[in-house]
């Protein structure tokens, strides 16, 4: 897990990822004490960084990413939040988003094949 101290800093780090996670907590949370570790070990294998934001330190964190309670997870895939959870997470789900991701990969849609169109008009 990547802590972050400066906002803007973490803000350009997270969505310049591929994929990355932004965990949202608060000091004294203590839905975000039992779900920072299970977050850590059952994201652990899949590569992707995870980026913590401490919404008392970083004020800020609350507007940009319109997050109203805490804990929150917020998947991003090539600079675009693409999936968020908060306060209960389903961490199979996210798993499951994570994956999926990963394994379509970065190659650009061919629509007429994924069509069956030719360029016959």
């Amino acid at each position: 897990m990547i802590p972050v101290t400066e906002f803007n800093t973490g803000l350009n780090q997270l969505t310049s990822e591929e994929l990355a996670v932004a965990y949202v907590s608060l000091p004294g949370c203590s839905v975000c004490v039992s779900v920072k570790p299970q977050l850590i070990a059952r994201l652990s294998e899949s590569g992707v960084p995870i980026y913590h934001f401490d919404a008392h330190r970083l004020p800020e964190v609350a507007g940009t990413f319109q997050v109203m309670t805490a804990p929150a997870v917020l998947l991003f895939a090539n600079g675009k939040e693409v999936d968020r959870q908060a306060r209960f997470i389903d961490f199979d789900r996210l798993e499951k988003k994570i994956t999926d991701y990963q394994s379509a990969g970065s190659t650009p849609v061919d629509y007429e094949q994924l069509f069956g169109l030719d360029n016959k008009g």
